[in-house]
Parts: C-alpha cells; structure tokens; sequence
C-alpha cells in the first residue's frame, strides 16, 4: 500500500492518540472528515493499522516484575516453532515474543507480579515444555524507553 502525506500525517496522529476523531485529524491534516473516515478504513483493510488499543501502566495493575527471556529451542524444525509459538500466544505472561539470530531462537518480554510469578512461569510452563531447550533471563531494573509506535 502506497501511503501519502496524509496517510502519514493521520498514522503519526493516531500513534499519539488513537482517540482522536475523524474531525479532529481532518483539522490537523487540512482534510474533510469524510475522507480521513475512508482513508482510516483503507488503511486498516490493508493492514496498514492493525488494531487500537489503551495502553496500561503496568505498575498500577500490580505487574511489578520485567524479564527478558532468550530461549534456545531444542529442536529446529516446523513442529517445533508451531508448538514453542502456539505456547507463547497462550501464555499470558508473555508480552512480547521475536524470533532472533545469534546464539538463541526466541527473546520474549514477560511481566509478573513478582520473581515468584516468573519463577513459576519459568519452571512450568517454559522449561517444562519439550520444545524448550535452554532459556536465560535478565530483570529489568527500569523502563527508560516504552512505545509502540513507529516512525513513520
């Protein structure tokens, strides 16, 4: 999908506030409310935005505990990925997953409540599963840079 000056204008926008209404970013931007509504629509039938949501605070709610996980997968092969994934999506610790190169398979950001949560998390749930070879973690002290929005 080709994106334009508008299209970037009202991806920048709504990065910063998904909040926002048709009028609001057609003032902004110099357009008609209407045709940001059907650009918004294009965008997200191409896949372009994939989704809103609020973010949270982590804290507030109680997770207090971020852990890096690198996991090193024991076997390479489709099966093995399907499952490990299929694993990953349903663990609801797991934040965040990337398949990597170097010297693991997987990084996964995980928040819990405390050490005892990913202790729990670790031995049960990652190291207990058979697709699961070797997995190392580091805690994050503290969060200098959280966004989810990309440079557009």
């Amino acid at each position: 999908m080709k994106l334009d000056r508008i299209d970037r204008a009202i991806l920048k926008l709504l990065q910063a506030d998904s909040q926002l209404t048709h009028q609001a970013i057609a003032e902004r931007v110099g357009s008609s409310s209407s045709s940001i509504w059907r650009r918004i629509q294009a965008l997200e039938a191409g896949g372009v935005i994939i989704g809103r949501v609020a973010l949270v605070d982590a804290e507030k709610v109680g997770l207090t505990v971020s852990v890096i996980c690198n996991v090193k997968l024991a076997h390479h092969n489709d099966e093995s990925r399907v499952e490990f994934e299929a694993l990953v999506q349903a663990a609801p610790e797991v934040v965040g997953c990337y398949a990597v190169s170097g010297n693991h398979d997987y990084t996964l950001l995980v928040m819990v409540r405390d050490v005892k949560d990913y202790e729990r998390f670790l031995t049960q749930t990652l190291l207990n599963s058979p697709w699961v070879d070797a997995a190392s973690s580091s805690f994050t002290l503290r969060t200098v840079k959280r966004t989810t929005a990309v440079d557009i």
